[in-house]
């Protein structure tokens, strides 16, 4: 359990955390979950143009 000190210190510390304010920041964080997968524990064979659209 959450202690009350521990609460009001989190809801504090949120107060700053607006997220990127720029557009060029906004860009930048939009890709963070982008993946490529070729960084994956798995490569599937390369056999045509079509199975490399889905990593675009």
């Amino acid at each position: 359990m959450t202690s009350e000190r521990a609460k009001s210190a989190n809801r504090r510390n949120a107060q700053a955390s607006t997220g990127p304010r720029t557009a060029s920041g906004k860009q930048r964080v939009s890709q963070n979950a982008r993946s490529h997968g070729l960084s994956t524990a798995y490569l599937m064979p390369l056999r045509t143009k079509w199975s490399l659209a889905w990593l675009s």
